[in-house]
């Protein structure tokens, strides 16, 4: 995600007129990556059609039946999500090197369903861990802060499950650490801003603490059930506190001319908050499997990780392709589906109930294709940054 600016505040990777610094690498490489994060996405949706046990574009040709269906969570978690995040960590770095954290996780990624050997893909995606791990490294030595550690512990996270995975552990020893990678990430960019605003070193540590408890959680999630009532817990607490400090609770209020964008941030936000608690609660009394490895999972990458995508995009997407992004009304459709849909497959999920749970799925999937569609439009529409209206 990308880092959010204070009032007052410049974003230096590019100048005010929209031109390259001369350090920052060129256009190509965010497009290409952004493109290939695309492909993860768009694969990752068809892969949840095949869960959903609903017709989808392509099926397992090529491959092993159900092969493209068990690709579905490291498709969004660590193809689209990772490379996502890696990208915006790379063009924040101004360095060329750091490109390739984005381009081993989305190359890596589409490896698998495009049927090449896994262990080739699983390699390529674990360089492009370490890359992300070192353009952390890289920003603590500039400026070392506690919201950057806490974004560090998430990258830390995704090395470790892909690590597993590469190891042959089952996927769903791994999913407990990549849900960590965009979790942990939103927290420590939401911290700073909170920090910047208003926030005292006191919530920080305890951030960071619960932070780091939800890591060690899940790297003992692999031993048995009882890890759940450490992860679980450290989820709910972090839920609670981010909601309680994000400058959202003052947003969500704002009047003017800008309130419509405003607005529709921060009640992202606060909706991801909301989904973050209902994950840990879950996962505080059950552990990660049945239902509830369904309920906890897409809690966090739909309710929380997407909602913070719909929130940030009018600042990430700028800073990418170096495009506007202005708030439109119709965006609140994609939200209304994405969180319509999850709240609907969740109780349907509590019950038991197919039919519903199916509704639900499908209409998170048109929530985010819609949303990909409104952004697109928008930003081709809009023109560079810069440039007059």
């Amino acid at each position: 995600m990308i880092k959010i600016l204070g009032r007052g505040e410049r974003s230096r990777p590019e100048r005010a007129d929209g031109a390259e610094s001369a350090r920052t690498p060129g256009l190509a490489p965010r497009l290409l990556a952004l493109a290939m994060a695309g492909a993860c996405l768009l694969t990752g949706l068809d892969a949840a059609l095949l869960r959903l046990s609903l017709p989808a574009p392509v099926t397992d040709a090529g491959l092993a039946p159900g092969s493209l269906a068990s690709l579905h969570g490291p498709l969004m978690l660590v193809g689209f999500l990772g490379t996502v995040i890696s990208l915006e960590r790379a063009v924040a770095a101004r360095t060329s090197w750091a490109f390739l954290a984005p381009a081993g996780l989305a190359l890596g990624s589409l490896l698998g369903p495009a049927g090449a050997p896994q262990t080739a893909g699983r390699l390529i995606m674990l360089a492009g861990a370490l890359a992300l791990g070192a353009i952390y490294i890289a920003v603590h030595r500039r400026a070392p802060s506690v919201a950057g550690d806490v974004e560090a512990l998430g990258a830390i996270a995704l090395i470790l499950g892909i690590l597993l995975w590469a190891a042959g552990a089952p996927i769903e020893d791994c999913v407990p650490l990549w849900l960590l990678l965009p979790t942990l990430t939103i927290v420590g960019e939401r911290l700073e801003l909170a920090r910047v605003a208003f926030l005292d070193g006191v919530v920080e540590t305890v951030v960071a603490a619960l932070s780091a408890t939800a890591l060690l959680g899940a790297c003992l999630h692999p031993a048995g059930d009882w890890a759940a009532i450490i992860i679980g817990p450290a989820l709910l607490g972090l839920a609670v506190t981010m909601a309680y400090h994000d400058v959202a609770r003052r947003t969500i209020r704002s009047r003017g001319r800008a309130a419509g964008a405003v607005r529709f941030s921060a009640a992202s936000m606060l909706a991801g908050y909301l989904w973050v608690a209902v994950a840990g609660a879950v996962w505080t009394i059950r552990d990660l499997e049945g239902n509830a490895y369904e309920i906890i999972i897409h809690c966090l990458c739909l309710g929380f990780a997407f909602s913070m995508i719909l929130a940030h995009a009018p600042t990430i997407i700028p800073a990418i392709v170096h495009r506007k992004l202005p708030h439109h009304p119709l965006m609140w459709l994609p939200f209304a589906l994405l969180h319509g849909g999850l709240a609907l497959r969740v109780g349907a999920l509590a019950v038991g109930a197919l039919g519903p749970w199916q509704v639900g799925g499908v209409a998170g999937i048109i929530g985010i294709l819609a949303f990909m569609l409104i952004a697109v439009t928008r930003a081709v529409s809009s023109g560079r940054i810069g440039s007059r209206p």
